[in-house]
């Protein structure tokens, strides 16, 4: 069990930790679902690797339809645009 602090964070307990091998500097994906909120570790050379994967069959899906490479980046550059 743990509690929220004033500035919105939360301590996970050195046992989940240890068990875990969690470190301090650890980066995760925070996820809400319901009334549950869910953690999720980041390994970020495996992230690297699925993202290379989801560009390599984006460009190809993007290629099939009739996209130019110019197009897609100008897309990419006006999503990332929204986004901010």
């Amino acid at each position: 069990m743990t509690r929220l602090s004033e500035r919105g964070q939360i301590v996970i307990p050195t046992e989940l930790r240890k068990s875990m091998n969690l470190k301090e500097g650890e980066r995760f994906i925070i996820m809400g679902v319901g009334d549950t909120i869910v953690l999720r570790k980041l390994d970020l050379s495996q992230e690297r690797v699925r993202l290379k994967k989801l560009m390599r069959e984006s460009r190809e899906r993007a290629r099939k339809s009739g996209f130019s490479e110019g197009e897609v980046t100008k897309l990419i550059r006006e999503t990332r645009k929204a986004t901010e």
